[in-house]
């Protein structure tokens, strides 16, 4: 298995990276999540890597933290669900998202994801609900952060705010102050604005 791959970013686009690893080119497929964090073209680059292979393909596909890694992984081992499904369940939520939908059993949420309807989301939920926990997902900082944010929509619902709202407000809440961790400081920020 390859476990990363890096050289210089030499193109990047929305779906997909090329880098050059002394004078070979490799095409790594990447979710926007990765895609909104690469540097610019010419810069040096590594990437957590999967190396996907089938009788009739092989592709690389690239991550920036093993959280995004071990969550499209954990994908693929839902049947019926391929590397496509995966790193559109990537680009469409953030790993908190995925995880915390998944833990408070909200296919409804999944059926965001390109390609995944009402069966395959509740599919996902049953398969996933007691693996979720298997996770090594030590890099991505916020993901140990799912509870509080768990607690702070609860919280906030118990206020009076709709879910949506809620859900609204600790997004906008987590984008401007990527540092705040606890259920405290998100319900106090989030009722500030």
């Amino acid at each position: 298995m390859i476990e990363y791959i890096e050289g210089t970013l030499t193109e990047k686009g929305p779906a997909h990276a090329i880098i050059d690893v002394n004078g070979l080119g490799y095409r790594v497929f990447i979710p926007m999540s990765t895609s909104d964090k690469l540097p610019d073209a010419g810069k040096k680059l590594r990437l957590l890597t999967h190396h996907y292979t089938r009788e009739d393909r092989e592709q690389l596909y690239g991550f920036r933290t093993s959280g995004e890694r071990s969550l499209f992984e954990l994908f693929l081992g839902v049947s019926g669900i391929g590397p496509r499904i995966a790193i559109a369940a990537l680009s469409t939520l953030s790993p908190e998202e995925l995880v915390q939908h998944i833990t408070l059993r909200q296919p409804a949420m999944l059926q965001r994801i390109s390609g995944v309807g009402r069966k395959t989301a509740e599919r996902l939920v049953l398969e996933l609900f007691d693996r979720i926990s298997e996770l090594d997902l030590e890099e991505s900082d916020k993901l140990g952060f799912a509870s509080a944010r768990t607690d702070a929509l609860a919280a906030l619902e118990t206020l009076g705010l709709s879910r949506a709202k809620a859900e609204q407000l600790i997004r906008k809440v987590m984008r401007s102050n990527p540092d705040i961790n606890t259920t405290q400081d998100l319900v106090q920020e989030a009722l500030r604005n």
